[in-house]
């Protein structure tokens, strides 16, 4: 009989934490010996152009041909609203919040526990807290954003496969516009952290509010800035994306811990270590910026065609 506390617990989780401790420091002195400012996306240009051989089917539509999608609803949330902003990039439809009683998708976010017998999920993840009563072992899993979240999912008797991606990382294949950095430094602020958001942002430094609709004028704020300083998994997953450096800083808030964290930086091969920056004492200047943290810009490498391939609406062209 499944029970609410399956093998990734938050006690195993930090085991796993220390466990890295030793490829951390490594990752993060290499970061800080060979970080140039250069970008390294980890697209290929060839890459950029697969959605030219995928073609939409099967898509679930309501009555007035809208696709309907469940995502985080209680803030406007930059990465929550990824999603329904990623399903009408790759459709070419018009989105919908969907009625939970109808057969929907489930995308990007933590929001496992919101999906239901007839959701259909696409790379969606888990706070690593979620019970047996929470979690649809009837839904349709295509992908999970990583392992963690996988094992999470199928300790409640649900079929996942291992199929792994957060379907953000497909921001650049939809989205990829030429901005020239602007700024030293971007500080990506959750909707949560509103001390943050009071801080005092000195030249140089440009703060990026993820309490937005705009999705695309964000994504732009981030492509203006050299380096990426921030608390968001999101944050993180749009710098990496599009291939900019970035440090994850500590924040209090995060439900679940550093669980979706890692199952994120196990799905990309690109461990980090959280590091602390106070804003709310002292200025946030590019000069204390560069002092206090180190930036981690190597290229993440996950499978796309995969997570593409898994997509429940797209299928390869003949």
């Amino acid at each position: 009989m499944p029970t609410s506390n399956p093998p990734h617990s938050a006690s195993r989780l930090t085991r796993f934490s220390r466990g890295l401790k030793g490829r951390l420091i490594a990752s993060t002195r290499y970061a800080r010996q060979r970080f140039t400012g250069r970008r390294h996306s980890p697209y290929t240009r060839g890459q950029l152009g697969l959605l030219s051989k995928y073609r939409v089917a099967n898509l679930i539509t309501d009555s007035a041909g809208r696709v309907p999608v469940r995502w985080w609803d209680v803030a406007d949330n930059f990465g929550d609203l990824l999603s329904p902003w990623l399903i009408e990039k790759l459709s070419g439809r018009e989105t919908v919040f969907a009625d939970r009683k109808k057969p929907h998708y489930v995308v990007v976010g933590s929001i496992a526990g919101r999906a239901r017998d007839n959701s259909v999920v696409w790379g969606t993840g888990s706070f690593g807290t979620e019970g047996e009563d929470e979690i649809a072992a009837g839904a349709d899993y295509r992908a999970v954003r990583g392992p963690l979240t996988r094992s999470r999912i199928q300790h409640f008797g649900a079929d996942v496969p291992a199929v792994y991606g957060d379907p953000a990382l497909l921001s650049p294949l939809v989205f990829n516009p030429s901005v020239e950095p602007e700024y030293e430094v971007g500080v990506v602020l959750r909707w949560s952290e509103r001390a943050r958001q009071g801080a005092d942002f000195g030249d140089g430094v440009l703060a990026i509010n993820l309490e937005t609709t705009d999705i695309e004028g964000t994504i732009e704020a981030f492509l203006k800035c050299k380096r990426i300083v921030t608390s968001s998994l999101h944050g993180l997953i749009i710098a990496d994306a599009y291939g900019i450096p970035n440090a994850w800083i500590a924040s209090k808030t995060p439900k679940g811990g550093e669980f979706k964290y890692y199952d994120y930086f196990a799905t990309v091969g690109k461990f980090r270590t959280v590091q602390r920056f106070g804003m709310t004492r002292k200025p946030v200047t590019v000069k204390r910026v560069l002092r206090s943290l180190v930036f981690d810009g190597r290229p993440i490498k996950f499978d796309v065609k995969a997570l593409l391939d898994a997509n429940p609406f797209l299928e390869r062209k003949a």
